[in-house]
């Protein structure tokens, strides 16, 4: 995917959940360690260097168990990415009763067009509002690949699944990437960098589909939001737990 990083990422001083992204905000947080980037960073800086996945592995579980705060803690953290990508769900399925965005509006559009309208709609304006545009546009743009112009009555349930895994795994990349801050500076070979990227991307993808696709496709389309809400957020949970296990 080639993501480019420049953020010196959170410190130890760092907030576990921002406020605008806490989905349970009166509940008590549990208390960060100053120190808890290290493990993570140092680990996936390794990776970087050498590109060894073992290396890899050992950041995630780094980054789950203690730089974030644990399963519990980061289901709270990705409230607003799991709103979005809940919405994201019901309006390709065109399930939504919001009438938020008229998809027959977009037929016959350059899906570029279509795909940064359907963005701009349900991104939201908020600190992880960057995070989800992109996620959202790398998710789409994959899913319509090879189709010029848009036609949501082409979106089968499948490939709505798909760009919805595709969706949340890309939040989860480029939060981890941000939280690396200048670990991801320890190789300056590109290549190797994208490589790593690419890794880690299909680490986070195969827990992720493992998980969320059978909640999403083993029950009805007549999802409400609120559902698929609850399985994107037991999903992250299920992930982080099985990371955790990485160390």
């Amino acid at each position: 995917m080639g993501t480019s990083q420049s953020s010196r990422g959170p410190n130890g001083d760092s907030p576990l959940i921002p406020p605008w992204a806490d989905d349970k905000p009166h509940d008590k947080l549990p208390e960060a360690n100053e120190r808890r980037f290290k493990g993570f960073r140092q680990s996936f800086g390794r990776a970087l260097s050498n590109g060894n996945s073992e290396d890899l592995k050992k950041a995630l579980g780094y980054y789950a168990s203690t730089a974030t705060g644990g399963a519990e803690t980061i289901a709270r953290r990705f409230g607003s990415i799991n709103i979005a990508g809940a919405k994201l769900f019901r309006v390709l399925a065109e399930l939504s009763t919001e009438n938020v965005i008229d998809l027959n509006s977009l037929k016959g559009k350059p899906c570029n067009i279509a795909i940064s309208t359907i963005i701009q709609v349900l991104a939201g304006n908020d600190g992880d509002s960057e995070i989800i545009c992109r996620a959202m546009d790398i998710a789409l743009s994959e899913a319509l690949v090879g189709m010029e112009y848009f036609d949501s009555s082409k979106l089968t349930f499948d490939i709505i699944v798909h760009i919805l895994i595709n969706y949340i795994t890309n939040s989860i990349l480029l939060q981890i990437i941000l939280d690396a801050g200048k670990a991801w500076d320890k190789s300056d070979n590109i290549v190797k960098r994208i490589e790593v990227e690419n890794n880690l991307r299909e680490l986070i993808k195969v827990v992720v589909d493992q998980n969320l696709a059978p909640r999403i496709s083993n029950n009805s389309v007549l999802l409400s939001q609120q559902q698929i809400y609850e399985f994107e957020r037991q999903t992250i949970k299920d992930v982080w737990k099985i990371w955790e296990n990485y160390i």
